[in-house]
């Protein structure tokens, strides 16, 4: 496997799926940022932690994979595939997402990413069903 997917699965695997924030310096470079996760606002690593917990709190066991991961020169991209459940409910979770990342060395400094976060919050039973199609047809949800 090569360095930067081995990099990014152990950020999966270690601070995503196990909860180990003490290793996110060991995944990321001091002034790393990250943006997509909500939007435009950029992400520092103190709110990534805060991100991993509040979202660890809303799933059971997490399972992430990277079943398509594409290098080029500094930058890796990889589809992510997203499997828990609900702690709340315990209904199944699925959801896929994408990151690219740019590496210095064998950590990362840039992460750009998109999760189909509004399929989790659905699943999540944080949103109707069919939360996509009801606001295509105009309707707001309030």
């Amino acid at each position: 496997m090569p360095h930067k997917v081995k990099t990014l699965q152990g950020w999966y695997d270690e601070v995503w799926i196990k909860g180990d924030l003490d290793a996110i310096p060991k995944f990321l470079a001091p002034n790393a940022r990250s943006r997509g996760i909500m939007g435009d606002m950029p992400f520092s690593i103190e709110d990534l932690t805060e991100l991993v917990t509040m979202v660890r709190e809303l799933l059971g066991p997490i399972e992430i994979t990277l079943p398509i991961t594409m290098e080029q020169d500094d930058w890796l991209s990889a589809l992510v595939e997203i499997k828990s459940h609900s702690a709340d409910t315990g209904d199944p979770v699925h959801v896929f997402g994408q990151v690219i990342a740019r590496f210095e060395g064998i950590q990362m400094v840039e992460i750009y990413t998109g999760t189909d976060s509004l399929t989790l919050f659905e699943q999540l039973s944080l949103l109707p069903e069919n939360a996509m199609a009801v606001m295509l047809g105009g309707t707001r949800l309030r």
